[in-house]
């Protein structure tokens, strides 16, 4: 039987410098969860968060354990923002953390407490993301209460009705703004306080193999828009576009200016037109020659040496070979061509003999065509499954899957190679195209 009652916490507050509350809290036993007198385990947002295999699965007890608590003063009243994780238990212990996390509004008035509502938001346990940033911010005759720049969902009070409403619609009436040519990327912020708004732009075909686009652009631009709510819709009144710098903080700003000094440091080693790289990939190219080392990054340019060709190793114990392919560093890229070093001959860096008498690797630099080339999705640090439309974080993103049903993740194999800035690669991937943060080269692990 699920209980109402689902939280229990002993609250430290802290209220130095007037700052909110925000309290980091241990429970050594965790109550079983509830919306009031809805089911959890009927809970939309929580049937989406779990994993297709098990969605038809029955869902054990949940439990919440509190992460944070926001109070904030709110006339002669205070509001409360608490966030609690939430776990499947099963047996002993905590149980398994789940793909959503519980917020619950209480409005407090001396010592009594009101729940005014309780939700689900989505949360990736494996990179525990979002990131919440809990605000209360009086707006017109309501409070709004926002979670973070990242979370779209926010919640708009008046009296004690609460309604969540979406704190990025207003985006896509704010993009014309920004004519021809430029793509919206993600909300990078909203303010409340201000009533304003940022999205992030990219230059179109950014994602296109004729015209990539360069991780070392600055970070694109942005609209900044007026925001009203109409009843309870958060749009836009007007926008313009400004310099991506409005919305740099400091460490934002040393990261970007740190990339591009690399980068130019690069440019000057590389020949020129060159987008520096920093990618492992290896040789997809069926010729039993092996793929050739071009002088210049043109089939008429000079072949100065060879990437060998995959190598399978002698049979064990009645067991087939290991097949292993030939591996390189990328550090530049232009015009449909990779500029490579580090040429190592199929199965040397796992513990493998390969015989002299296959042909060896060039060991100078060379350009390679990039229709040749292949590599694993790596761990980038980012949503698992997402491809982007420009090779930065805040660029728009879609979701790709693979034939099982499963996101795409690290590890899986790209189908095509077509550019590469930065650590970014313009891949291929079941019938997608778009850009993934981390390539890799090893053919034991899957590169997370």
């Amino acid at each position: 039987m699920v209980r109402p009652a689902c939280l229990v916490a002993v609250l430290g507050l802290l209220t130095a410098a007037g700052l909110p509350a925000t309290v980091a809290l241990a429970q050594p036993s965790l109550p079983a969860c509830s919306l009031g007198e809805a089911d959890w385990r009927q809970d939309r947002t929580f049937l989406e968060s779990r994993h297709p295999a098990i969605r038809h699965q029955p869902v054990a007890p949940l439990a919440c354990r509190t992460v944070e608590v926001v109070t904030e003063p709110v006339g002669t009243d205070r509001l409360r923002v608490l966030r609690a994780r939430v776990f499947e238990t099963r047996g002993d212990g905590e149980g398994i953390q789940q793909g959503v996390n519980l917020i619950v509004l209480s409005r407090l008035a001396g010592d009594a407490e009101k729940v005014l509502g309780r939700f689900l938001v989505p949360y990736d346990v494996s990179r525990d993301a979002p990131a919440f940033f809990p605000t209360v911010q009086a707006v017109g005759d309501a409070i709004v209460v926002h979670l973070g720049d990242s979370v779209a969902t926010a919640y708009r009070i008046a009296g004690d009705r609460v309604v969540p409403f979406d704190s990025h619609a207003w985006a896509a009436s704010a993009f014309p703004a920004a004519g021809p040519g430029w793509v919206p990327g993600r909300v990078r912020k909203v303010n409340f306080a201000s009533m304003e708004g940022f999205v992030s732009l990219y230059r179109a075909g950014s994602d296109d193999p004729a015209t990539p686009g360069s991780a070392y652009d600055g970070g694109g631009r942005v609209v900044r828009a007026a925001l009203a709510f109409d009843g309870d819709r958060l749009v836009a009144r007007g926008a313009a576009v400004v310099d991506h710098g409005v919305l740099q903080d400091v460490e934002e700003t040393v990261e970007i200016v740190e990339a591009q000094e690399a980068a130019d440091l690069a440019r000057r080693r590389l020949p020129a037109g060159t987008e520096p790289c920093m990618l492992s990939a290896w040789s997809v190219d069926p010729d039993p020659s092996g793929l050739n080392v071009r002088a210049g990054p043109s089939p008429r340019s000079r072949v100065l040496g060879r990437v060998p060709p995959a190598w399978t190793t002698p049979g064990r114990d009645g067991e087939p070979g290991e097949t292993y392919r030939a591996e390189f560093e990328i550090v530049g890229y232009r015009d449909g061509w990779f500029l490579i070093r580090g040429i190592k001959a199929p199965g040397v860096d796992y513990g493998e003999r390969y015989p002299r008498s296959r042909p060896q690797p060039y060991r100078g630099q060379g350009w390679v065509a990039a229709r040749l080339v292949g590599a694993a999705l790596a761990n980038g640090g980012l949503p698992a499954g997402n491809l982007y439309q420009a090779p930065n974080r805040h660029s728009a993103s879609r979701e790709v899957r693979r034939a099982d049903g499963e996101r795409i993740s690290t590890g899986d194999i790209v189908q095509a190679l077509h550019a590469c800035s930065g650590r970014w690669g313009l891949i291929g991937i079941e019938g997608a195209r778009g850009w993934w943060n981390g390539l890799c080269s090893n053919q034991v692990t899957n590169c997370s």
